[in-house]
């Protein structure tokens, strides 16, 4: 039997729906009804035919969906298709099956500075896959009634971060209708009064809510995983007005953090309880070279989850595969100083291909001299070490970047996770030197792994609070109320296994 791609069948779809509508197009209503394309071209494929198999195949290589729940909003990036739309093929890939009556784009203003949100004035936006309706009805009922969104094009006008979503919700879901809103400058009281009148007027409509925004924009490596790792671990904790604190502070980094919040808000009013980190990456490691502007990318579904959240245990890591991430994050120094690379690792077996939280400690003569993680399980070991490693090595911003004359001098550790991060009502299920620890408050946020106490000489919970406070830029008794706790457990090794 001779089977066809999704792509072909879209592309088949839309040739009959151009016949069909013809005459249609021929009495459309003036200039302004359609928003044209501003980024074909640029930021995605200006042909329809490439477009759509670009969208096909990067929904292929995504794996089997893995959020247990059902989604209510989506968190995606929104940079040119060649460095993010894998990213966000990892978002999109949770609801391809799916079928919606409206989907609703939120991003930023990158280009017209005014206060509150905008929708489109017109009938649709259009892209090289024709043209996505805009529910007009919907859009009227939200801006009567909340007095923060407005029918204008400031923010559409030349705007890339609506229309780079809209191929994907075109190609999966050719019959929804959408509801483009660009949100300007806000604050807190803006975004809850947006989301709630959002979640108000979508009623029970079946309705996708995307967030769409990038993450860390800079120069540093390691400021730039250290970071979008903060944002992604808040835009997870499904707190909003948390996360809106740490975007104020600038603990979190998101230049779409408060389309993320309006979606949460949103979400949250509509019944998700739930989060889960999809996919995790910058602009550095789509290339495949360290250095310069780097900009990162996260994916997130928001869903309703049936399941209680709590604490997953993997099992500890054998004294082979020990010694075979400790040789690879080696490894990956060495290549980086010596060609300016980075390593591209290869899984030799299922444990490596296994997806934990990680960090790699770099010592020199005894002292610290670099230490960078990851908490989330979102990717596989033998890419995440290596990674890690660079980022210890030459992106700690508080050491100097490793130099090669140093190589034969330093050491290098890794923790491995044995559990994913989970949270804690209260200090009494926290062991000191059995468990790492994250406290959260108020936009900010520090961690120890379970290690640092012993080896610090701390003696008392209190004391490793205090130095948990001091790390986090907190009063020594901050802890105390109002601060939240995550705990996980690792499993540490380091090079002198290589030698045993």
């Amino acid at each position: 039997m001779n089977t066809i791609s999704r792509a072909q069948r879209w592309l088949r779809r839309r040739r009959i729906g151009l016949l069909m509508c013809c005459s249609f197009f021929l009495v459309l209503p003036a200039h302004g009804q359609i928003r044209p394309p501003v980024v074909a071209g640029q930021f995605y494929p200006n042909d329809p035919v490439q477009l759509a198999s670009d969208i096909e195949r990067m929904l292929q290589d995504v794996p089997t969906p893995l959020v247990d729940g059902e989604i209510c909003g989506l968190v995606a990036p929104h940079a040119g298709y060649q460095y993010s739309a894998a990213t966000a093929a990892a978002a999109y890939k949770q609801v391809q099956d799916e079928k919606y009556d409206i989907v609703v784009i939120i991003a930023p203003s990158h280009r017209d500075s005014f206060r509150g949100a905008t929708i489109f004035p017109g009938r649709a936006y259009e892209t090289p896959l024709g043209t996505a309706d805009i529910d007009v009805s919907l859009a009227r009922q939200l801006v009567d009634l909340c007095d923060q969104v407005h029918l204008v094009e400031y923010g559409h006008r030349a705007e890339h971060a609506v229309e780079v979503q809209v191929p994907f919700v075109q190609f999966l879901f050719p019959k929804a209708k959408i509801i483009p809103l660009v949100v300007g400058h806000v604050d807190w009281s803006a975004c809850e009064a947006i989301g709630k009148s959002l979640a108000k007027v979508l009623g029970d409509k079946k309705t996708l809510i995307i967030a769409s925004t990038d993450l860390y924009h800079g120069q540093s490596y390691g400021e730039c995983v250290r970071i979008c790792g903060q944002t992604l671990s808040a835009i997870v904790a499904l707190q909003p007005k948390t996360l809106y604190q740490e975007l104020q502070s600038g603990s979190s980094q998101a230049c779409g953090g408060c389309p993320v919040i309006i979606m949460q808000i949103a979400a949250q009013q509509r019944g998700a309880n739930a989060a889960e980190l999809l996919a995790q990456t910058n602009s550095n490691d789509v290339i495949g070279q360290k250095g310069g502007y780097v900009v990162g990318y996260g994916a997130v579904a928001v869903y309703r989850s049936q399941a209680p959240s709590g604490k997953i245990e993997f099992a500890p890591l054998d004294i082979e595969d020990q010694r075979a991430l400790v040789r690879l994050a080696r490894a990956a120094i060495v290549q980086y100083l010596e060609k300016g690379t980075v390593l591209e690792a290869a899984p030799v077996n299922d444990v490596q291909r296994q997806k934990r939280g990680v960090f790699v400690t770099i010592t020199k003569n005894g002292q610290l001299r670099g230490c960078i993680g990851h908490h989330e399980p979102t990717v596989p070991l033998y890419q995440l070490v290596p990674h890690m490693a660079l980022a210890a090595a030459f992106d700690d911003p508080r050491f100097p970047a490793l130099r090669a004359d140093e190589l034969d001098d330093i050491k290098i550790k890794v923790s491995v996770y044995l559990t994913n991060v989970y949270k804690i009502d209260s200090l009494a299920g926290f062991k000191m030197g059995v468990h790492g620890i994250i406290m959260r408050k108020g936009g900010h946020a520090a961690t120890f792994l379970p290690e640092v106490p012993v080896e610090a000489g701390w003696r008392t919970v209190e004391e490793e609070m205090v130095n948990l406070c001091q790390k986090a830029g907190l009063p020594p008794g901050a802890w105390r109320q109002g601060a939240e706790f995550w705990l996980y457990r690792t499993q540490v090794f380091d090079e002198n296994i290589l030698v045993h």
